[in-house]
């Protein structure tokens, strides 16, 4: 060998090692760039899915207060037809009462009673 080939074989190696470093940086690169997208895909995925959750939470949410809403609407509305109806029971009783006084006054007038009596 002589001195030309022994000084271009560690530049050589040198030059080699060096592509070796390079290409590995890139190579991280590479993986860095492919990891960054991989973990903004699945951020992605991850959004969509918490915004269809929060859709149908929502939606459920709003069935719930609709439901609620109307067993409240048919609730009050027995109550007051409850309350028409106990009204309309009092109205008759007293008018019951009523006709059973003039009843019993009449009957007393007719026969000659003391009224109440």
């Amino acid at each position: 060998m002589t001195d030309k080939t022994l000084e271009q074989q560690p530049a050589d190696t040198a030059e080699a090692a060096m592509n070796r470093v390079l290409e590995a940086e890139q190579a991280a690169a590479r993986a860095v760039n492919d990891s960054e997208r991989e973990a903004n895909a699945i951020l992605q995925a991850a959004r969509q899915r918490a915004r269809r959750i929060a859709r149908r939470t929502d939606e459920r949410i709003t069935l719930i207060n609709q439901q609620a809403r109307q067993r409240l609407q048919q609730r009050l509305a027995e109550a007051e037809r409850e309350e028409h109806l106990a009204e309309r029971e009092r109205e008759h009783d007293r008018r019951a009462a009523l006709v059973d006084d003039v009843v019993t006054a009449l009957a007393a007038g007719l026969t000659g009673g003391v009224d109440g009596d």
